[in-house]
């Protein structure tokens, strides 16, 4: 069901706190599904307002999020990956000292640090791959999303998968180490065979990763 809904405007310097007379009213009209109008309305009982106040909060967020250059999905959206992240384990921190301290972790001992980014990809896909039946469908697609998302020190973060099973990967970033690229490089295979994926070629130099993967039941070519 469709509903039409009719916006009442008023010039809020002149009129703080009443609607306006009659002569002072500006009116246009929107059309809104009534599902989501009628969720609306809920959502302002929960919250304590009318539905005037919640529309008009809506109006004002967009307004916001497009004096920042943002769309209001974006917004959305990257709240979300925040959340997500959290949930996930990921902290936020200085890059310049997570660099160095991979350089130092890495350089004391490379076996024990490439070991445990396998397994901390292995531990972070595990929660995607749980979704459904594990195989390449909502839960990976939204692995790759929010991996690319939290990546945000990586200007190029590409995947690729064909009808064959088989998917690519390429990171590059200037500003990766030549330690934390090898071991970022160990976290992404970790990951991959956490969703039935195993290695078929891995390029990695400071800074550059490309690695294909084919499902295990296929033949990779």
């Amino acid at each position: 069901m469709v509903v039409v809904y009719s916006v009442i405007g008023y010039d809020v310097m002149k009129t703080p706190a009443v609607v306006p007379a009659v002569a002072d009213v500006r009116r246009k009209t929107f059309v809104a599904r009534g599902d989501l109008l009628n969720r609306m309305s809920e959502i302002a009982k929960e919250q304590g307002c009318s539905l005037f106040d919640l529309v008009n909060d809506l109006f004002q967020l967009v307004l916001v999020s497009d004096g920042l250059d943002f769309s209001l999905k974006r917004v959305v959206e990257e709240r979300r990956v925040l959340e997500v992240a959290k949930g996930s384990g990921f902290i936020l921190g200085l890059e310049r000292l997570w660099y160095e301290m991979t350089d130092i972790a890495y350089q004391k001992d490379p076996v024990s640090a490439l070991k445990s980014w396998f397994d901390c990809g292995v531990w972070f896909a595990a929660h995607y791959a749980a979704v459904g039946d594990g195989g390449v469908g909502f839960s990976f697609d939204q692995f790759k999303a929010d991996l690319v998302a939290f990546t945000w020190n990586a200007p190029e973060f590409d995947f690729e998968l064909t009808s064959d099973d088989e998917v690519f990967v390429k990171v590059t970033s200037p500003r990766f180490t030549e330690a934390y690229t090898f071991l970022f490089a160990s976290f992404l295979v970790g990951a991959l065979e956490n969703f039935g994926y195993v290695l078929v070629s891995k390029e990695v130099s400071r800074g550059m990763i490309r690695i294909s993967c084919c499902k295990e039941l296929v033949v990779c070519k």
